[in-house]
């Protein structure tokens, strides 16, 4: 008996051996024909562990790395449903190396912030650990890798830390709930009947989570995490012939703990047969969605070339009808506000199909019978060869920036391009074998391929017919009253797509008489910018970078923005700003003008910003010109249009309708109202007074700005310095003389706060989640050391937030601190502590704030929390000053009217390391008396404390 027993053991284990010798999800196949990217270097150990290593120097001296786990909610039992995310939280709170509560300490004080630089998220069929290194050398890398050493094998699971979680995923679950989400779950009741995939949610159920202990999620993270069932992914700037020797050394110790039998997984459901209808009424939505779709089950295979093919073909067969929807939509020739169009695989095995629309809930049936019209419309009659043109021109566009772009791509998006890749068993191709591959392919493409493609997409023998949101069909039988709808729909005749009439750009004449240059200003400031100021007060700002090849990034400022709304029309800043976005030009609409830029890499807006109107973009360098054209046709041709107007009413409806529902959404509506004494320039007014504007309002408002204040255009990126002079020159130059920027700005007024005041908002839903909002008043932007020791302060209250009311009493997940100060209305600004909880523990959750508030004011705050919160920040800062964004934003932009931002961005770094525990504790006693804030409480409607 014994030695039968031995013999037995011996077996198993060969067999365990023999089984982790090779990956369960082998990523990369080198036998299949196909060339990986040459950039990325792959490999798999002895043990089965697989790693991916890609150098990338953008940004300098930091590295991305993800470890993926291919298991996730769908490798649960019936019994473990919310374990694989539970197991998630719990790898942060003690392993191997790293008791309870150090290992965020340690992402701190290696300047990392807990949440965006290092992470994890749990889907149905992975789970993957995120880290983003602030320093690349060896002793950090060394370090990750213990860290991600402890994730795959080192959890304690200590059944105290168990305990203490389980209030935290509950609050999650309470927080991740929405009106979108049980949407969401019941349509996936009705397209999937019988699926295993309704039963794993990767959140679980409450039963499993409050019955979770260590012996539960030890018995999956045994059977799971193995290191025949990972894959590492590692990006950045480090040397591979230093970090590969590492990791082979670390992660070829990792051995499989439990015997491995894989199951086959049920993602089998009912197939659908004909016509079927589905209704669910959520009348907490604000608007309807109306979608017809087919679904069928495939197999979950790797990529191939032929399968890419197939993938840009139904993109382009798809986007062609997607512009048509669009069209329609521009021109308010249809009864819904947005629409959508879908081809593809989600959850590795469903095949998807569906052509969706947004619209008020009594205009659902008509909606309905436009989506299908325009299908039947496409599957009868196919495209025209101007529409296939456009979409073909601007895939081809994307695949050369793509290429152009290749040297400066971003790791992070690097990172998570691959680790999305892998997890769909797609081909690693770089932007060069992508486009040497499809361009070719792309431009062969027929009107009947596309025809063709469309067709196939539809080619199942049934149809789905979902209609969900705020419609409340009123008859017995709803999902009877929808097939009707839609039967009735199939018997109209549809003939074929006119489309519209083709205008060229640009079109308008420029005047033979130009603005000299007054003055040419070279490396101001020692910034490396130059500033160029013409006769006619149009300053043009500029600064070469090589953050991004062959792109440049451009925002013209003028006038004051929304401070300059008039008093008498609040919310006309959010309707115009939607109507200038979607009206294109005076003698081209919006679709007209994208028909006209197809092809190029041009990406343009309109936005109103707290303190100025803006237009900007991007663009490729030999695209320069063509941008000068568009600034200059919108200063002098602006389009408005009243189809704009009206969707932007109907959109803004929509919006307001769900926002009301919500914590978050009540608080944009009425707190931030009530914070400021109820002046009506802040919160979101009611629809019926964005009804009452007129395109008039919106003219007499911006005109002014567009024709006669001082414009500023500022330029950073990859470009020729005397070719943007010369081509400012030409267009900008030609501007009427703009009136000089006033030393009297405009003065809003005074704002008052709610000093000691409360106020209780209830929100009119079904979901049990409230949140304590606690604001105190604190001062505006304009004294910079005192803002940016302000927003310290704001992490360090986060984090006594996190410590003591998520991670000590588990009443919460996402508590935070922010500090808003306003850069219009001098002496306001207001530090936010925000904490979602259940509704009755909100006197409970108040009180703990007050107990925070207290400590820091008499206590202090001591030298390691300071070091701890600037060390992330200063790590930030030191990556976000190598981007376009920052220089074109946060230092150029608006600087004809502030030039003091030139100096802040010369004394950022500086400033910030000057920061001290005194000057925040001097700080907390300054701003945070509890008897000057002012408490708002946000709950359900009827819900009891």
């Amino acid at each position: 008996m014994k030695n039968s027993t031995i013999a037995f053991r011996v077996v198993v284990l060969g067999l365990l051996l023999l089984f982790s010798c090779a990956p369960k999800h082998p990523i990369v196949d080198p036998n299949n024909g196909i060339q990986t990217d040459p950039a990325i270097v792959y490999g798999v150990l002895p043990n089965g562990f697989q790693y991916i290593l890609m150098e990338n120097s953008t940004p300098e001296d930091r590295v991305n790395i993800h470890l993926d786990i291919f298991a996730g909610s769908m490798n649960e039992t019936n019994e473990q449903q919310g374990v694989a995310h539970y197991l998630e939280h719990m790898l942060f709170n003690g392993s191997e190396h790293f008791k309870p509560g150090e290992l965020i300490q340690y992402f701190q004080s290696v300047g990392m912030d807990f949440g965006s630089d290092a992470n994890a998220h749990t889907s149905f069929f992975n789970t993957v650990y995120d880290l983003s290194l602030p320093n690349a050398d060896q002793k950090h890398m060394d370090e990750a890798f213990v860290v991600i050493q402890d994730y795959a094998k080192g959890a304690l699971l200590l059944e105290t830390e168990v305990d203490r979680e389980r209030g935290i995923i509950l609050a999650e679950k309470r927080e991740r709930d929405s009106v979108s989400y049980r949407t969401f779950k019941k349509s996936m009741e009705f397209e999937l009947p019988d699926s295993l995939f309704n039963q794993r949610f990767p959140i679980g159920t409450d039963d499993v989570i409050k019955k979770t202990d260590r012996k539960l999620l030890k018995s999956y993270y045994d059977q799971w995490y193995r290191p025949d069932n990972m894959a590492l992914i590692v990006v950045g700037d480090f040397d591979i012939k230093t970090v590969q020797p590492m990791i082979i050394k670390r992660f070829s110790k990792l051995k499989p703990r439990s015997f491995f039998f894989k199951t086959p997984l049920s993602t089998k459901w009912k197939e659908h047969q004909g016509i079927k209808t589905f209704y669910h009424y959520e009348p907490e939505a604000g608007s309807t969605d109306i979608t017809i779709e087919t679904i069928s089950r495939m197999p979950f295979e790797t990529q191939t070339l032929e399968t890419i093919k197939k993938r840009t073909l139904n993109h382009i067969a798809n986007s062609i009808l997607q512009n048509r929807l669009s069209r329609m939509v521009n021109k308010q020739t249809a009864d819904f506000s947005e629409s959508s169009v879908f081809s593809g695989s989600f959850l590795h095995h469903i095949s998807l199909s569906a052509i969706s629309a947004t619209s008020e809930p009594d205009k659902w049936e008509k909606a309905l019978h436009q989506i299908e019209n325009a299908l039947r419309q496409g599957l009868t009659y196919g495209f025209t060869k101007k529409e296939l043109d456009r979409v073909k021109a601007d895939f081809i566009s994307s695949l050369e920036k793509e290429l152009n772009q290749v040297e400066s791509r971003r790791s992070p998006d690097l990172s998570r391009k691959i680790l999305r890749t892998i997890n769909r068993k797609g081909l690693l191709l770089s932007p060069e074998q992508r486009k040497d591959f499809l361009e070719p392919y792309i431009e062969s493409i027929s009107l009947q391929d596309a025809h063709e493609a469309l067709k196939e997409l539809w080619s199942k023998d049934h149809r789905l017919v979902l209609v969900t949101g705020n419609a409340d069909i009123d008859a017995k039988e709803p999902e009877t009253a929808i097939l009707d709808v839609y039967q009735k729909s199939l018997i109209n005749k549809v003939s074929k797509y006119e489309g519209f009439e083709s205008k060229k750009f640009p079109y308008l004449e420029l005047p033979s008489t130009k603005a000299g240059i007054r003055t040419r200003e070279e490396n101001v400031k020692d910034l490396g910018i130059t500033i160029i100021d013409f006769h006619n007060n149009v300053r043009l700002n500029l600064k070469k970078t090589d953050y991004k090849q062959n792109e440049f990034q451009f925002k013209v400022c003028f006038g004051e923005g929304k401070k300059s709304e008039p008093v008498s029309k609040p919310g006309l800043a959010l309707v115009s700003e939607s109507v200038f976005r979607t009206s294109g030009l005076g003698n081209l609409d919006a679709d007209q003008l994208e028909e006209a830029l197809a092809g190029n890499k041009i990406r343009v807006g309109f936005g109103i910003n707290e303190n100025y109107f803006s237009l900007s973009g991007s663009g490729d360098p030999k695209e320069a010109e063509l941008i000068f054209q568009l600034i200059y046709h919108y200063f002098n041709d602006p389009g408005y249009r009243d189809e704009a107007l009206n969707l932007a009413k109907i959109r803004y409806k929509q919006r307001y309708d769900n926002l009301i529902r919500t914590p978050e959404g009540i608080m944009q509506i009425k707190g931030e109202l009530f914070l400021a004494k109820n002046d009506s320039r802040f919160g979101l007014p009611q629809p019926e007074t964005i009804n009452r504007y007129t395109l008039n309002d919106i003219k007499n408002w911006l005109s002014p700005y567009f024709q006669n204040s001082p414009v500023e255009v500022s330029i950073v990126g990859d470009f020729n310095l005397e070719n943007m002079i010369s081509l400012a020159s030409k267009y900008m130059g030609t501007f009427k003389k703009r009136k000089k920027l006033s030393n009297e700005l405009n003065k809003p007024g005074k704002i008052y706060f709610p000093k000691g005041e409360q106020l209780e908002l209830e929100t009119e839903t079904k979901i049990n989640t409230g949140v304590v909002h606690v604001a105190f008043p604190t001062d505006d932007f304009w004294d910079i050391m005192q803002t940016r020791r302000l927003s310290v302060l704001s992490r360090v209250f986060s984090e006594r937030l996190r410590i003591s009311i998520r991670e000590e009493l588990g009443e919460t997940y996402s508590p935070y601190v922010y500090n808003d100060p306003s850069m219009s209305f001098n002496g306001y600004g207001i530090m936010h502590v925000v904490v979602n909880v259940k509704p009755e523990s909100h006197k409970f959750i108040y009180h703990k704030i007050k107990e925070i508030v207290y400590s820091l004011i008499t206590k202090g705050i001591s030298k390691k929390e300071t070091d701890l919160a600037l060390k992330p920040v200063l790590n930030h800062l030191k990556v976000l000053r190598k981007t376009n964004g920052y220089w074109l934003n946060s230092v150029m932009a608006n600087s004809l009217t502030y030039p003091q931002k030139f100096d802040w961005s010369n004394n950022m770094m500086t400033g910030y390391n000057t920061i001290t525990n005194d000057d925040l504790t001097t700080l907390a006693k300054k701003y945070l008396n509890i008897d000057r804030s002012a408490l708002i409480v946000i709950k359900p409607e009827n819900s009891t404390d």
